[in-house]
């Protein structure tokens, strides 16, 4: 998968108004997968990974973050409603004010999830997930 294949797909998956949206979520989920992920595994995901996604993986340290809970990981993902305002429930648009929300996180972390998977191998899957917090785990392994 191509890089504005991939951006494409977490803009549709997430019916986020523009590109530059996708590139926002996009680069939060995978700078806090960088935060988990040995380094070691890193390279391993540059044959399926597009190049312009690698550098916020390449972020990654020789060990990850023993300290990088579920909850910071939540939080590096809701970092970017700063940027690009919450989804407003009641009329489909973008609203600024809207709290903050858990759900939101969540659900930005499904898109490019789900949008990873379907460019990475089974075994390249596996090495991702195993380095996530748990409750992580299992956004990744729903989406």
């Amino acid at each position: 998968m191509d890089y504005e294949s991939f951006l494409a797909d977490v803009q549709e998956r997430g019916r986020f108004r523009s590109r530059e949206e996708s590139v926002f979520v996009t680069a939060a989920v995978l700078r806090a997968v960088a935060e988990v992920l040995p380094v070691a595994h890193v390279e391993s995901l540059a044959t399926s990974v597009p190049q312009e996604l690698m550098v916020y993986l390449r972020g990654a340290h020789e060990e990850p973050d023993p300290y990088f809970d579920s909850n910071l990981f939540l939080g590096w993902v809701l970092a970017t409603v700063d940027v690009t305002g919450g989804r407003d429930k009641t009329e489909g648009g973008l609203d600024l004010f809207v709290a903050y929300s858990t759900d939101e996180a969540i659900d930005r972390c499904r898109y490019v999830f789900s949008t990873l998977k379907s460019a990475l191998d089974d075994r390249q899957s596996e090495l991702i997930s195993i380095h996530l917090p748990d409750s992580i785990q299992q956004i990744y392994a729903d989406s």
